[in-house]
């Protein structure tokens, strides 16, 4: 029978419980939590702003119409003094009020962006790939894309600093089991499937980690920083009159469609339990509270994807396979290298925790 965590919604089924009956995740939250001096993200803006003293730009920020993204590009101009760039990975599920917002963003505080568009078919049978492959990590392909065209970028513009929108307090952290990313999964299970190698597709992989991370492209959280940001959130969506588009991560239809339908049918995983055990950690809800809102059962209207939609039912009936099936590295093998650009920055401390130190 699965043991509960006494403070989260987490179960032994999908972490490990410590003897204080604290799940592993509850304690990387505090870790994170002793790491984030508002004072040391003072210091960390000094440096970003020497780095790119003389320069267009001194930061680099991916949006994508969501609130996170939203709110870190507000910050970063009217309250950090940052000169950021802006790109978006336009996927071509973007709902209508997440393309407002981004609109609105760049328009009223004077950023310029950068808009990417990839090989739409390469790109949507890679997708179908992992939905014909019976793979829960159906969405990682956007996220390594985006990855790819971060470091691409600040590369070409020689930006040293990439302002990364993540918040442990709002956001947690996925359970390993659930979730899986690496370019050599990716292009396993693309060929596996389409019987052919990408070709045009931004594959984001280790060597190009090493290779960024000689260069002296760095990454920062400002929101681990930021324990209560409740009032800045308000102040930016009056400021360009935000436009909600639904709950979390639901600003891309194919995200929402993962995560609302594909996720917790097929494979029983519901991410809600990653958020919502965050927001309790970080004392935004009570544990009862949180219980109230996973009772609710997460909807999806397929036919809000037209005509595509048959096609990703279609595909998503294929039965599950195993992750074992496909390659993929093995990053505990180069535990000493990913220690080492953990700490000068270059890979999250939580990409070290999940993949290195179970």
């Amino acid at each position: 029978m699965a043991e509960n965590c006494n403070r989260c919604l987490f179960t032994s089924e999908i972490a490990k419980i410590h003897e204080d009956g604290n799940c592993e995740y509850c304690h990387l939250h505090d870790e994170l939590s002793t790491q984030s001096n508002p004072n040391d993200l003072y210091k960390q803006l000094d440096v970003i702003k020497a780095d790119g003293k003389g320069k267009q730009y001194d930061c680099l920020i991916g949006i994508s119409g969501g609130l996170d993204s939203s709110l870190l590009l507000y910050l970063a101009v009217k309250k950090f003094g940052l000169k950021p760039l802006v790109i978006h990975f336009d996927n071509l599920w973007n709902v209508p009020q997440a393309n407002q917002n981004m609109a609105n963003l760049t328009k009223m505080l004077g950023v310029n962006s950068i808009v990417y568009r990839l090989d739409y078919r390469e790109y949507t049978d890679l997708c179908l790939s992992f939905l014909h492959a019976g793979l829960p990590d159906a969405d990682i392909p956007n996220d390594i894309a985006m990855t790819k065209l971060m470091y691409q970028t600040a590369d070409l513009y020689k930006i040293k600093w990439i302002l990364n929108g993540h918040d442990f307090r709002t956001e947690g952290s996925t359970p390993r089991a659930w979730t899986y990313m690496d370019a050599k999964y990716i292009k396993s299970v693309y060929k596996s499937v389409m019987g052919k190698d990408l070709k045009n597709y931004p594959l984001f992989t280790f060597k190009d980690q090493i290779r960024y991370g000689l260069k002296g492209i760095k990454q920062i959280r400002p929101f681990h920083y930021i324990s209560d940001r409740t009032a800045y959130e308000s102040e930016m969506k009056n400021f360009i009159d935000f436009q909600e588009y639904g709950g979390k991560h639901a600003e891309n239809l194919y995200t929402e469609f993962v995560g609302s339908s594909l996720l917790p049918l097929k494979f029983g995983i519901d991410k809600r339990i990653v958020y919502l055990s965050a927001m309790v950690r970080s004392g935004q809800m009570t544990k009862s509270e949180a219980k109230l809102i996973l009772s609710i059962k997460p909807k999806f209207d397929l036919n809000r994807m037209g005509e595509m939609g048959l096609t990703i039912m279609k595909a998503a009936e294929s039965p599950i396979q195993p992750r074992s099936n496909f390659d993929k590295y093995n990053f505990k093998k180069y535990r000493i290298v990913i220690w080492l650009l953990m700490k000068f920055k270059i890979v999250p401390y939580t990409f070290y925790i999940k993949y290195c130190k179970a």
